[in-house]
């Protein structure tokens, strides 16, 4: 389905998604798709995107004062990346709540299509300005914030060395977004800006940009 907005076609529907499931406590399932065939760019800087843009969508609901507890855990997730030899997180890097043993550590594992719950999903669409990471329903703040980190921590084990720095160095620009930007500002721009923040620090180490990173302004 599309629609015309001045000289220019919009088309609506996703053009890739990310989602990420809970089946029990301390279990998580990921999966990326591309219903709308992607954004034309590589496959990773689309999941880049989506990981960040559920991130981004989680600190814009959290509340005030959570704010900076949300963000050392970004950046617990950021360092683990950047540090691991395999693209493997630690156990008890992220931690989800549980109502009968409290915070239990929980790790991205295979989907289950036997669990009935809705996931986290966030997927990109057509907008004016280009594509942009939206949320699917309603899904509280804790939650996003939780399947991002899950997220980032599943795209970095099919990355190599560089894809895994990529990524921290992202979630590195995401809090630094956020901590001179409201939180309520929207979530393609703190996206925007953690892709600008790892691609410059890239180059300035001398590295070339990986696939995610592919599309970054000079």
């Amino acid at each position: 389905m599309a629609f015309r907005r001045g000289f220019h076609v919009i088309r609506r529907g996703p053009l890739a998604r990310i989602e990420v499931q809970f089946p029990r406590p301390g279990t998580a399932g990921v999966r990326a798709s591309f219903p709308g065939g992607g954004t034309g760019r590589p496959a990773q800087a689309d999941v880049l995107d989506l990981v960040l843009g559920m991130l981004a969508w989680g600190v814009h609901g959290t509340d005030e004062h959570a704010v900076r507890p949300t963000a050392d855990r970004i950046r617990a997730v950021a360092t683990a990346i950047a540090s691991s030899p395999d693209g493997s997180v630690a156990d008890g890097t992220i931690e989800m709540p549980t109502r009968a043993h409290g915070r239990v550590p929980v790790s991205p594992g295979q989907w289950d299509d036997s669990c009935r719950a809705a996931p986290v999903t966030v997927e990109l669409v057509h907008s004016a300005v280009g594509p942009v990471p939206v949320r699917k329903g309603s899904p509280p703040a804790p939650s996003l914030v939780l399947g991002g980190l899950v997220a980032a921590a599943w795209d970095a084990r099919g990355a190599g060395p560089e894809g895994r720095l990529a990524i921290a160095l992202a979630l590195e620009g995401l809090i630094g977004w956020y901590a001179e930007a409201h939180r309520l500002t929207p979530a393609r721009d703190a996206v925007a800006s953690a892709r600008i923040h790892a691609a410059d620090r890239l180059r300035a180490a001398g590295h070339a940009l990986p696939p995610a990173l592919a599309d970054a302004p000079a």
